[in-house]
């Protein structure tokens, strides 16, 4: 038998390409000996290991795990959000921020395609091993071997692209051998999720005891280990206990299925193996020095980090590159190494004030300058603060071992699963399930990290402690997640799932409008932080001039307000000031009458806008999911429908 080199993915035919990588750093640089002989390959375990890293290489690519699934398709939340003051969508269909995609929007057909062929190239995986003598003699033998590792391995990746495609389109085509050429694939339809999510379930169940440790892994948590089995079937157990878009009238319909519970169970069991076997620890490193160690390559094998996609430098991964700080370059006159710095995901400009101003987290997280070609700091709100402070997360200052000269992408590994993550799921199905008392230690411990040692008595044990209803639990675990995934691109997984975005963007509309009338002198100001002064300051923290060298900036009014500003005297530098939610209700030069901002009234729209504000009450469904794309509508012949209201 030959390995199945091309095949149809979706409508097109696509060339797979040669089982051979380029070199890399970690263990994409292992290369495939043979050809395409699938007894030659599988009959090694260094030819098999190459075919894996095949795989790897393909989640990789900007369509999927490289930019794609974790921000293309990015909804507007009351975390991440992008800013629009345009009242129609766009031609092209890619305002996904906006609740209002279009069929032909070229990166939906892009990514399914991507997701397709990394998951056909699964299933050829699978099947050309399971007839390999090598991994015939293995299952015998007491394991996990090395053969048992990917043969489980690939079952995991499989199952985390499906996973990925279910919460960006909801019922999908479901395969588990593969396409090959000349096979019939127009006509077959979607699957309901349910029935994906719970056969990925029990498909995954026996390759848990398959799998090693990250710490048994030349590569750690750049491989798919037993941990990020266990944490993945607890995160698939969620998905399939929650909400979700359904085909109805309209945009559709939120619905969970009444076995829930049973799956909320699951996600308990196994999140709480992750747990209980402790291999991983939030204790090893700080939040801030775990995101620096990101962005240099290093990552512990015991640390938070569970699973990333392990991207090649210079190659793959838009991860501060077009995600993170910005970073101002002149390349006919370049002044640093670094090269351009984009940042295409941004908050919501109310979102740094939902954080404990104490936080450890909010200053790693959210970042309101830039850095111009001489990477002197400048503020960067956005144009109207409603959205535009950077994710902070990712910055290439921080990168020591950086390329010269380099601009394009950074080679920075993207994270699919943390033990935060874990944490923070499995305090919640154990809340739901038992209630407050026995879920409170694994929220304490993610709060530990946040904070102080001298404030966990206060922030930690008293916080915690006074949740003494599931309700309070849940309610702190949505916020936590919020505080501690800020630009990672999950707030609107977990906002679907929970049944609560449609809520979540009417609170957030009323309180971008309440904080404009407020800022403006219409109700008592409180928190809001109406205008923000700021300054430049050397190294000490001296006020100095805007042409000095080395310069940074410092703001007031933005961890304190009100009257908690004090002071801003003119000799000590605070000359500048940026109008914050001042700017969100100006008055209409035409009528003189004060309105909206329009970033506020259309960054929403196809949710919740300036022309239907007064009737949203929250409880309608929002279109989170993606239309299919028009091409896979087309090339299947009938068997796929268009549903929540796309055409």
């Amino acid at each position: 038998m030959k390995f199945n080199i091309s095949k149809y993915i979706g409508l097109g035919l696509v060339a797979a390409g040669s089982l051979a990588l380029g070199s890399c750093d970690d263990f994409l640089d292992v290369q495939p000996e043979s050809a395409f002989s699938s007894e030659e390959i599988f009959s090694s375990e260094k030819e098999t290991k190459a075919m894996m890293n095949t795989i790897y290489s393909k989640l990789t690519r900007d369509e999927l795990y490289g930019y794609a699934f974790p921000y293309s398709f990015n909804t507007n939340t009351d975390v991440e959000m992008k800013a629009s003051a345009n009242i129609t969508s766009n031609a092209d269909g890619n305002d996904a921020y906006c609740f209002d995609m279009g069929s032909n929007w070229s990166q939906l057909r892009k990514t399914w395609n991507a997701a397709y062929e990394a998951i056909n190239y699964c299933n050829d995986f699978l099947e050309n091993m399971a007839e390999s003598p090598l991994y015939s003699s293995e299952l015998a033998a007491s394991g996990p071997t090395n053969m048992q590792h990917m043969y489980a391995e690939a079952k995991c990746i499989r199952a985390m692209l499906y996973l990925d495609l279910v919460r960006n389109w909801g019922d999908v085509v479901y395969r588990k051998s593969s396409t090959n050429v000349g096979m019939d694939f127009y006509h077959e339809g979607v699957t309901d999720r349910s029935e994906i999510l719970a056969d990925l379930i029990e498909d995954l169940k026996p390759m848990e005891k398959m799998l090693k440790y990250a710490s048994e892994l030349d590569e750690g948590v750049e491989r798919v280990s037993r941990e990020f089995c266990q944490a993945l079937i607890g995160q698939i157990a969620l998905w399939r206990g929650g909400w979700s878009l359904r085909p109805g009238a309209g945009v559709g319909e939120m619905r969970r299925e009444g076995d829930y519970a049973e799956y909320y169970a699951i996600a308990r069991d196994y999140l709480g193996k992750v747990i209980s076997e402790g291999r991983h620890s939030l204790t090893r490193e700080s939040f801030e020095q775990m995101w620096t160690n990101e962005c240099n390559w290093t990552v512990l094998k015991d640390g938070d980090v569970i699973f990333e996609i392990p991207m090649l430098k210079n190659s793959s991964g838009s991860l501060g590159y077009r995600v993170g700080v910005k970073i101002g370059y002149n390349t006919d006159n370049p002044a640093h190494k670094y090269g351009k710095g984009n940042n295409s995901v941004s908050y919501c400009g109310l979102y740094p004030f939902t954080f404990d101003q104490r936080d450890l987290r909010l200053d790693v997280t959210c970042v309101p300058y830039k850095y111009d070609e001489d990477l002197n700091q400048a503020h960067d709100l956005g144009s109207s603060c409603v959205a535009g402070w950077g994710v902070g997360k990712w910055n290439k200052l921080k990168m020591g071992d950086f390329l010269t000269g380099f601009e394009g992408n950074t080679g920075i590994n993207a994270i699919r699963m943390r033990y935060a993550d874990v944490l923070l799921m499995y305090a919640e199905a154990v809340n739901e399930l038992s209630g407050p008392s026995a879920a409170a230690d694994a929220l304490k411990e993610v709060r530990k990290r946040a904070f102080a040692p001298e404030l966990h008595g206060e922030m930690v044990e008293n916080y915690v402690n006074a949740l003494n209803t599931p309700e309070k639990f849940f309610e702190a675990i949505r916020n936590e997640r919020a505080w501690e995934f800020g630009g990672e691109g999950i707030r609107r997984y977990d906002l679907a799932r929970w049944n609560l975005y449609g809520k979540t963007l009417k609170a957030t509309y009323d309180k971008f409008e309440d904080w404009g009338k407020r800022a403006n002198g219409m109700g008592v100001k409180g928190e809001v932080r109406d205008r923000v002064f700021w300054r430049y300051v050397d190294a000490a923290g001296n006020p100095v001039d805007k042409n000095a060298p080395n310069r940074r900036i410092e703001f007031k009014g933005l961890k304190e307000w009100g009257d908690n500003i004090g002071d801003h005297p003119v000799s000590e530098g605070w000359t500048n000031t940026v109008e914050y939610a001042i700017s969100w209700w100006a008055r209409n030069a035409l009528t003189e009458e004060l309105e909206l901002h329009n970033e506020i009234k259309w960054s929403f729209r196809g949710y919740i806008n300036f022309e239907n504000a007064g009737s949203i009450t929250g409880d309608e469904p929002v279109r989170y999911l993606c239309p299919y794309p028009n091409t896979i509508i087309d090339g299947h012949r009938g068997s796929i429908q268009q549903q929540y209201g796309y055409h």
